[in-house]
C-alpha cells in the first residue's frame, strides 16, 4: 500500500483533471452533441413505458437462450426494429453520478498508481517512459470498455468515446509523469 501515500498527489490530480476534461468534452466541445434522439411521438411511448418497472430490456427479447433459434423468434427479429431501452425512476440524480464518476476517475488513479508502481518503481525519472505506461493502463480503464458496448450494443457513438477515453489517458499520463515522485 506504499504506492498510495506516495502516490495520492497524481491519483487525486489526475481525477480532477480528467473531471474538467469530461466536463469540456460533454459540455463544450460539439463530440457529444446529437448523442440522443427524441422518440417520435414520445407522450405515447412515454403513457405505455410508465408502466415499465425500472430496468434494462431488450427489444426482441427471447424467453431463453432455446427461443433464439425458433421460427417465430427469428422472424419477429427480421421484422424488426431491435434494441435496448433503459428505464430508470424518475429523474437521473445529476450529483449522484457526477460524485460516482469522480470517485472511478480516483479509481482509475489507483490502478494507474499500481500497475506504475510495480512495473517501473518510484525510481524512474524518465518522463516519457512513465507517460507511456501511465497513459496505456490508463486508456485500457477508460476505453477499452466502450468498445465491448459498441459490439454488442451498439451503445453511443464509438468515435466520441473513443476519443474522450483518449484525452482522460492522456491527461492521466501527463499528470503521473509530472508529479511522479524524484528518485
Amino acid at each position: 500500500m506504499e504506492f498510495l501515500t506516495t502516490l495520492w498527489m497524481p491519483i487525486l490530480v489526475s481525477a480532477i483533471l480528467v473531471f474538467f476534461a469530461s466536463f469540456i468534452t460533454h459540455m463544450v466541445l460539439p463530440l457529444h452533441k446529437g448523442e440522443f434522439k427524441k422518440l417520435p411521438n414520445e407522450e405515447a411511448m412515454h403513457a405505455d413505458i410508465s408502466k415499465v418497472p425500472p430496468g434494462l430490456y431488450g427489444l426482441q427479447c427471447p424467453e431463453s437462450a432455446k427461443d433464439m433459434s425458433s421460427p417465430e423468434f427469428i422472424e419477429k427479429c427480421k421484422r424488426g426494429p431491435s434494441g435496448l431501452l433503459v428505464v430508470w425512476s424518475g429523474p437521473v440524480n445529476m450529483g449522484h453520478n457526477l460524485g460516482l464518476t469522480f470517485l472511478f476517475y480516483i479509481l482509475v488513479g489507483i490502478f494507474v498508481a499500481y500497475i506504475g508502481w510495480h512495473g517501473f518503481g518510484k525510481e524512474t525519472t524518465e518522463y516519457m517512459y512513465r507517460f507511456r505506461m501511465c497513459g496505456t493502463v490508463a486508456f485500457a480503464c477508460h476505453g477499452l470498455g466502450w468498445m465491448s458496448m459498441f459490439i454488442w450494443y451498439r451503445y453511443g457513438k464509438f468515435w466520441p468515446n473513443f476519443i474522450d477515453s483518449m484525452i482522460y489517458a492522456l491527461v492521466t499520463a501527463g499528470t503521473f509523469a509530472w508529479l511522479w515522485p524524484k528518485g
